[in-house]
């Protein structure tokens, strides 16, 4: 990278914004547009060169002053020019500029985040960079594995209320294609969390299930035939185990050993283990 430390003052024209800059939204910008009316430029900008195009110039520091220069009618910058960046070093730059800032939506910081874990970054250079904890950083991972176009909308809409807590509860849930069908379907930030809870209990209960049937069918149980769902409660079966699914699925099972042919049956939170009731004599 060669930085030339010169300020160097570029005519309005010749400076276009950098198309990957992380920050989409630029925020409200009546106070600074004031204060460059009144004041000019107090920071410089920094811009790289734009290969190809002579005395053409693309940001890489400095969106937000550039935006309310050009509405306070700002006819040229003071530009630190910058040569020689990669595309990978410029988005990095400009990621760890923003993300540092604590103006920036969550959604802006778990794209950005997204962003330099794909030029290479981990969760802990990530964390060094920026001085969010590691946490949060996957937090924010988790965010933006969402539907971006749904989110925002949801962001966006005063009177769905999106709050980070309801997004947590997304998080809970495993599977990235249920979250966005529930972020896409619920209609209020209350239904949403309702839903979320809803679908990662569902899917804790059937992992337990699992957990536990792959158990069983290696002790020789064998999934209950319809008929056997059917009449399980009744005299002609006996519950021999039961296991709740909101609970950690046992690593071990013992079962009895003098039952020949044994079954398992889930119920709604359960998960039984039952076998033929031995015949009765009537009286």
């Amino acid at each position: 990278m060669n930085e030339n430390k010169t300020i160097t003052y570029i005519p309005a024209e010749q400076l276009r914004p950098h198309p990957d800059n992380p920050r989409k939204d630029l925020g409200d910008l009546t106070e600074l547009t004031e204060s460059i009316k009144k004041n000019g430029i107090m920071q410089n900008l920094t811009v790289i060169p734009i290969d190809g195009e002579e005395d053409q110039y693309m940001l890489l520091i400095g969106h937000r002053r550039y935006a309310a220069g050009k509405a306070a009618g700002l006819k040229e910058y003071p530009c630190q020019i910058v040569h020689g960046l990669s595309r990978q070093e410029q988005l990095s730059i400009m990621l760890e500029e923003n993300l540092q800032r604590n103006d920036l939506t969550i959604i802006e910081q778990a794209n950005g985040f997204q962003m330099m874990l794909d030029l290479g970054n981990t969760e802990k250079s990530i964390a060094e960079k920026t001085g969010f904890s590691r946490t949060t950083i996957r937090h924010r991972l988790n965010i933006a594995k969402l539907d971006q176009k749904v989110l925002k909308e949801r962001q966006d809409d005063p009177e769905f209320q999106l709050s980070i807590t309801d997004l947590y509860e997304l998080e809970k849930i495993k599977d990235i294609k249920t979250r966005n069908e529930i972020l896409n379907e619920v209609s209020d930030s209350r239904m949403l969390a309702t839903r979320a809870r809803g679908a990662a209990r569902d899917e804790k209960r059937k992992e337990c299930a699992e957990a536990i049937k792959t158990i069983l069918k290696k002790a020789g149980v064998k999934e209950a035939p319809d008929p056997a769902i059917r009449y399980a409660w009744n005299d002609e079966w006996d519950k021999l185990r039961k296991f709740e699914l909101d609970e950690e699925a046992p690593e071990k099972i013992d079962l009895p050993e003098n039952r020949q042919e044994m079954f398992y049956t889930v119920g709604y939170d359960m998960l039984y283990v039952i076998a033929r009731a031995p015949k009765r004599e009537k009286n």
